[in-house]
Formats: C-alpha cells, sequence, structure tokens
C-alpha cells in the first residue's frame, strides 16, 4: 500500500471485522470488546494509520447544515418525510441539504463525499435499492458526524434508525381483509432482499397464520415501479383462482394495481378489494379511497431529525447507544375494502 493513504476499510480487512467495528474500536467504543480494540489499535499503529485530518479539521467549524440523503424524490412518502425534518430543522435554526442518488449506488457514494466537504453538522439518509455495501456511510460516521437512517436502513451500521414498525402494520392491513370476508389475499412486496419488503411479507404472513389461511406463492408479486406492479397484477387476476384482495407495500405499486384492475374494468371492493401502506393524500385521489396503513412520514421525518439534533448538541456522543426508534402504524379504513 505504499503511496496510498491507509483508511479504516484496510484496517478491517487485516484484522477481519467490519469497518464499523475498526471506527468504534479506534474511538474506544464501549460496545468493542477490549480485546478487538487492542488487535485493531495495534494493526493501525503498524501501518501509520491517521485519521484524515480533513475530516477532523472540519468537524471543529459549525455550518448550521443538515444533508438529507434520499433515493429519490418520489411518491408521497418521502416528501412527507423531508416536511417532518425541515419543521425541526427550522426550529434550531439550521439548513437542509438535500441530495438524491436516483436509486444508484455510485450517486450515493458521491452524494456522501458531497455532504464531507460541505462540512454538514449530521445527515439522515435512507439507502438506495442498488447498495449492498455500506462503507460510504461508515466514513461519514468515522469523521465524527452523527447520523440517523429512516425507512430504508441499513442491517449492519450502527447508527441510530427510525422505522414504522412493518411487521405489524402489515399484520393490521391483512387482518383487516380477513375480518372483510377475504381469503385469498395477495400481496406485492418491493425489492425482496430489502429489510422493509422482509418485515411487510412478515407480517402478512403472520395474520395468514392466525386465521390458518395457508400461504399461497401464487399470491406473492414484487414490483419497484407502477408499470411493473401493473404487469405483475395482470398475472395475478390471470390466475384460475385470482386474488379477492391485494396489499400493496407503497403508493408506487398501488398506483400501477389500480391502473390494471380499472383497465379490466373490475369494481373495488366488490370484486377486488385494495388496502396498502399509503399516505393519505395519496388514498383520497382514488374512488372510492383506499384503505391504507398510513406510513407516518411527517412523524418520521420529525422523530429522526429529534435524534439527530440529540447528537450533535450532546458532549459525548459517541458514548450514547445506537437506538431503532419504531413508530405505531395506523389502521385507516376507507371505501376500498
Amino acid at each position: 500500500m505504499k503511496g496510498k493513504a491507509i483508511t479504516i476499510k484496510d484496517i478491517a480487512k487485516l484484522v477481519g471485522v467490519s469497518v464499523s467495528t475498526v471506527s468504534r474500536a479506534l474511538k474506544d467504543h464501549p460496545d468493542i470488546s477490549l480485546e478487538t480494540r487492542d488487535a485493531v489499535k495495534s494493526v493501525a499503529m503498524s501501518m501509520n494509520y491517521r485519521p484524515s485530518q480533513v475530516a477532523v479539521s472540519l468537524r471543529l467549524k459549525q455550518s448550521k447544515v443538515i444533508g438529507v440523503l434520499l433515493p429519490k424524490i418520489y411518491s408521497f412518502f418521502f416528501p412527507s418525510v423531508v416536511n417532518g425534518i425541515e419543521e425541526v430543522v427550522n426550529e434550531y435554526g439550521y439548513h437542509l441539504m438535500i441530495l438524491q442518488s436516483n436509486e444508484l449506488y455510485q450517486k450515493e457514494i458521491n452524494n456522501t463525499n458531497i455532504l464531507l466537504a460541505n462540512n454538514v453538522e449530521g445527515v439522515l439518509a435512507t439507502v438506495s435499492r442498488q447498495t449492498k455495501d455500506y462503507s460510504h456511510f461508515e466514513n461519514i460516521l468515522d469523521a465524527g458526524i452523527p447520523m440517523v437512517f429512516f425507512d430504508r436502513v441499513p442491517d449492519n451500521v450502527m447508527a441510530d434508525m427510525v422505522l414504522i414498525d412493518d411487521t405489524e402494520g402489515a399484520y393490521k392491513a391483512v387482518k383487516h381483509l380477513i375480518e372483510r370476508g377475504r381469503r385469498k389475499i395477495a400481496i406485492c412486496i418491493g425489492n425482496p432482499e430489502m429489510l422493509i419488503s422482509v418485515n411487510r411479507l412478515k407480517g402478512y404472513k403472520k395474520a395468514l397464520a392466525e386465521y390458518k389461511i395457508p400461504f399461497n406463492d401464487e399470491y406473492l408479486i414484487s414490483a419497484e415501479t407502477p408499470e411493473h406492479a401493473a404487469t405483475q397484477t395482470s398475472r395475478l387476476l390471470g390466475l384460475k383462482q385470482p386474488p379477492d384482495s391485494i396489499f400493496a407495500i407503497s403508493d408506487l405499486t398501488m398506483s400501477g394495481i389500480v391502473q390494471e384492475i380499472y383497465r379490466r374494468k373490475l369494481r373495488v371492493p366488490e370484486d377486488v378489494a385494495l388496502i396498502g401502506f399509503c399516505e393519505t393524500i395519496f388514498c383520497k385521489m382514488y374512488n372510492p379511497q383506499l384503505s391504507s396503513i398510513t406510513p407516518l412520514g411527517l412523524e418520521i421525518g420529525r422523530q429522526a431529525a429529534r435524534r439527530l439534533f440529540l447528537r450533535i448538541f450532546s458532549s459525548n456522543n459517541h458514548n450514547i447507544k445506537p437506538q431503532t426508534i419504531f413508530l405505531n402504524s395506523r389502521l385507516e379504513i376507507r371505501d376500498s375494502t
């Protein structure tokens, strides 16, 4: 590695631990064992590791700017989150810098570098669909910048998270359909590898099991765009035993589902009942209005921002244990069920 600056990623590879563990070991974080801390520091010393002086110097200045990393400002959920964030940020006299990755991993990395270069005092983030490696977020934490994730979150970064209780929300939605007499219930998830999809599918299966309704994998579809959701819904409705109800986990997928149902001139809820994780303003655009699990975008934004400022103004930020905050979802019954 001659001529190349040593990074915590290099140390992590040699010690055989995560980047997050190295970052915290170098700061004597109490969650890291003494044995691991000693091993990390020994390797760091042997490699002549030096923290980025640029990052250290930046943290000594105040910019009064909070960075927000989003995959894309689409549908109704993310604008609601940003509104919630802005409310709190304005209370503290700070400003927002909002960057979109357009669901691209490399652009997400570039955006984190932009935030570092602009000396933000804290970061609020939700990850792109492409993201599998989270080391660029570790670079932010390693620079001593507080960070809070929301909605789509990494599973191996030691940072605060603010989430709706996806499992419980999905359970409530499917239970409601069952109590309305539905038994052939389909679900449209997003990327099946993402935690948000995993948890909502878990809630769906929990409700089916409680009422002793067998899980039918033909009723499970996955889509990330309205167009794909419409195509998948067409397949669903073409089954020998089509579903009598569909549960969608986002505004985007619901719009594609509704499009296909209208194209087939099916009646809602007589032929197919609909419910989804959808913002209220979206639900009221349709006739009949859609029943929903409210995803609480505004409240997620507020809670994430308040947690971030707790860290920004704490004199011992690194000693505050990362916390995952779950918000209870609300079932809003309208005319589609």
